[in-house]
């Protein structure tokens, strides 16, 4: 049973409030500022890259077109699909692979856990 589910979790209603949520999970995975991940400008190679792997997991595991992920992180829908290209290819490396399933399980569990702490199931 994958703990990665498709379906969109209740947290995350508002795209807004679900990419900073997104935001701030990698950012703390990837040890930088949640607001580098933000910013207007390309930045650094790790802040690019944890600005991928956000645009990536808010298309993958909260449902949003590239358009709509893209946009949350003050990017376009081209860019948007080539980070999602391009962590799809860094999910080659084992390493890379483990922190991607870390952090989508880490959301997964967030909205059972949600789901529950309001009653709900």
């Amino acid at each position: 049973m994958s703990l990665v589910s498709k379906q969109r979790p209740a947290w995350a209603a508002d795209d807004a409030v679900a990419a900073r949520f997104v935001g701030a999970v990698v950012a703390s995975a990837f040890r930088i500022l949640p607001d580098a991940i933000r910013a207007g400008h390309r930045g650094p190679a790790d802040v690019a890259c944890a600005r991928q792997v956000a645009i990536y997991l808010s298309h993958t595991c909260l449902g949003l077109s590239y358009a709509a992920a893209g946009s949350l992180f003050g990017r376009d829908r081209t860019t948007a699909a080539h980070a999602c290209r391009r962590v799809e290819d860094l999910r080659e490396d084992p390493t890379f692979d483990a922190i991607l399933d870390y952090l989508e399980r880490a959301l997964a569990v967030w909205s059972f856990n949600g789901r529950q702490w309001r009653g709900r199931t």
